[in-house]
């Protein structure tokens, strides 16, 4: 399988962090839903992220140099690395939710 040469604009949901290459921003958008206090690796709904999130989570969690080196060992492509990002920001939201919306 080849590499798509598909260059990322990064107008994903909330894109933010001008200049930050498209690894970064879901690397850190996978951090912060990973410290979320009600975060739980088995309520994430989407497979694709859910096949790149680490199994060890938390506020202590450090992971994101190794996150990052999967990330971009994984050849991710631009509509992959979109679906991503979003899907991060999206679950992040629900976690944010009342339990009772």
């Amino acid at each position: 399988m080849s590499r798509s040469a598909v260059k990322w604009t990064g107008n994903g949901a909330g894109a933010s962090g001008v200049g930050a290459s498209p690894i970064e921003m879901l690397t850190a958008q996978i951090g912060r839903l990973l410290r979320h206090p009600a975060y739980r690796r088995g309520a994430i709904v989407s497979p694709l992220l859910l096949r790149y999130l680490p199994a060890d989570a938390g506020y202590a969690w450090n992971g994101e140099a190794a996150l990052r080196a999967r990330l971009t060992a994984a050849g991710l492509d631009a509509a992959k690395l979109d679906h991503l990002v979003r899907n991060a920001q999206d679950e992040f939201l629900r976690l944010r939710r009342p339990a009772d919306a």
